[in-house]
């Protein structure tokens, strides 16, 4: 899959919005000393082309979810499709990523508490045909979650100049 080519507007659309992804359209146009049509198409390119999704972002252990864990997988490669499609379609699966190393598969997983982690490390994973075996760590305290994944910051404001 190729990269989406960004320009340097669409970076520092993206910058702005990774700092306040609240900001409205007329304020980003503002900063950026570009109409705020520009602005909404841009943004709507962007989220057509997968490049950013506009989500509220929420702390798993302050919502009450008490169990986030990460599972780590050996799956028989076989039955690699299969087990992904399984596993994507649980809802407890918040991530899931194919890894090198000494596992094939890493899910996070948000739960109610370690009960419901127990029924599906048990029950619902016991049923998915080609999982060899899984290592479960369970995440006692979060430090740090972000989601700026571009490095864009070199695009806003510094001293009041425009980067």
């Amino acid at each position: 899959m190729q990269p989406h080519v960004l320009d340097e507007l669409d970076k520092k659309i993206l910058a702005h919005l990774q700092q306040e992804g609240r900001m409205t359209f007329v304020t980003l146009a503002a900063y950026l000393g570009v109409s705020e049509g520009t602005i909404r198409k841009r943004v709507k390119r962007l989220e057509e082309n997968g490049v950013m999704k506009t989500v509220g972002v929420t702390d798993p252990l302050k919502m009450g979810l008490d169990t986030v864990a990460f599972i780590w997988f050996k799956i028989d490669r076989h039955h690699m499709d299969s087990v992904i499609e399984e596993l994507e379609s649980l809802e407890a699966v918040r991530y899931l990523a194919v890894t090198t190393g000494g596992h094939d598969l890493v899910a996070m997983v948000v739960l109610a508490n370690r009960s419901e982690l127990v029924t599906l490390l048990n029950d619902q994973f016991a049923r998915i045909e080609g999982i060899v075996s899984t290592e479960t760590s369970i995440v006692l305290q979060i430090h740090k979650q972000i989601y700026d994944w571009a490095p864009f910051s070199h695009c806003l404001e510094k001293d009041g100049v425009q980067r």
